[in-house]
C-alpha cells in the first residue's frame, strides 16, 4: 500500500475528535447540548438566526474565551475576527474581555496578570466589505495563519453578506463552496474552530413562508455543528439555541438570555460564589 496514506481505525478517529478542546461559549446549557462543552476546534460551527438572536455576541464572547489562560483549561490563544457586516462592536468586545480577565485573575488568585491592552492586540480584526474584499484576504488567509500560528479562533460574521453581491447563483455556490473546503481544511489542519454566522431567508415556494437559514441546503451540510438562535417576543424572556446538526451529540434546546451589562453579571457572580467562567454574561438561570 502506498505509504503516503496513514489508515484509521474508527476508535483512533472517535478519541480524536473528542479529545480536542473546545472553547466554552459563557453560557453552560449551550455548551452541554454542543456535546464537547463548547465550540470544537478542528471543525466549522454556523449560528444562524434573525437579528438581534445573539450571534454576534457568541462570537465576541468566544473571541473572549479563546484567552482564558491553560491553569483554568482554556487555551491562552488569540482569535481572527473577519467581519462583513460591520458588526463588530469594539466596546462591547473591550466589555467582555475586561470581565474574562478580572475572573480568571480571581479565580488564580491574583497570579494571572494580562492587561487589558495586551489582551487586546490578542484579536486580529480584518474588515471585508464586499465579495472582492472577503475573496482576497481568503486566498492570503493561510500564509496569515502561519504568521500568526497561535490563533485557534476564526470568526466569519457573517457568511452570507459578501455573496449578496450581483454575481449568479452558480458563481455564488462555486465561490462559496471554494472557501469552505479552504476552511475545513485549515481548522483540521491547525485545529482551529471555525465559526460562522448566517442570516435568515423565507424559501420561495413553501406555502408557510417558511424562515429557513440563507445559502441553501447544499451548504447547510458543509458544516460539522450548525445552531440555530431565536428570540421572543418579549425582551425580557428566554433565547432559545437549537442544535440542528452535530456530528458528536444530538438534537437538543438551551434557553439563555442576553444580559445588557456584562460587568453587572461578573459582580453578580462573585457575590453569589460562582466560580464558573461559563456564566459571565449568558445567565442560564433567568
Amino acid at each position: 500500500m502506498d505509504a503516503s496514506f496513514k489508515i484509521f481505525n474508527a476508535t483512533e478517529i472517535w478519541k480524536r475528535e473528542t479529545s480536542l478542546p473546545s472553547i466554552p461559549t459563557f453560557s453552560q446549557k449551550l455548551d452541554n447540548i454542543l456535546g464537547t462543552d463548547g465550540i470544537p476546534l478542528g471543525s466549522l460551527t454556523e449560528l444562524l438566526g434573525l437579528p438581534g438572536t445573539g450571534k454576534t455576541q457568541i462570537c465576541l464572547q468566544l473571541c473572549a474565551a479563546v484567552q482564558i489562560p491553560k491553569a483554568l483549561g482554556g487555551l491562552n490563544a488569540q482569535a481572527l475576527y473577519i467581519d462583513t457586516n460591520t458588526n463588530f462592536v469594539p466596546n462591547r468586545f473591550r466589555e467582555i474581555l475586561s470581565a474574562t480577565l478580572s475572573k480568571c485573575e480571581m479565580l488564580l488568585d491574583g497570579q494571572f496578570k494580562v492587561s487589558e491592552e495586551e489582551a487586546l492586540k490578542n484579536l486580529h480584526y480584518v474588515g471585508a466589505f464586499g465579495l472582492e474584499k472577503f475573496c482576497a484576504f481568503m486566498y492570503q488567509l493561510p500564509k496569515f495563519l502561519a504568521e500568526n500560528s497561535n490563533i485557534r479562533l476564526i470568526v466569519i460574521d457573517s457568511i452570507a453578506f459578501p455573496f449578496k453581491d450581483a454575481i449568479t447563483v452558480k458563481q455564488r455556490t462555486g465561490l462559496l463552496f471554494r472557501q469552505m473546503a479552504e476552511l475545513q481544511r485549515l481548522a483540521v489542519q491547525r485545529q482551529i474552530a471555525v465559526v460562522l454566522t448566517n442570516e435568515m431567508s423565507t424559501r420561495v415556494g413553501l406555502s408557510s413562508g417558511a424562515v429557513v437559514g440563507a445559502l441553501g441546503d447544499a451548504w447547510a451540510h458543509r458544516c460539522n455543528t450548525r445552531v440555530l438562535l431565536s428570540a421572543p417576543d418579549d425582551p425580557a424572556g428566554d433565547r432559545l439555541a437549537l442544535l440542528l446538526k452535530s456530528n458528536i451529540a444530538p438534537e437538543a434546546v438551551a434557553p439563555f438570555k442576553v444580559i445588557t451589562s456584562f460587568t453587572d453579571l461578573y459582580v453578580q457572580a462573585i457575590n453569589h460564589g460562582i466560580l464558573c467562567l461559563f456564566d459571565l454574561h449568558f445567565d442560564d438561570d433567568g
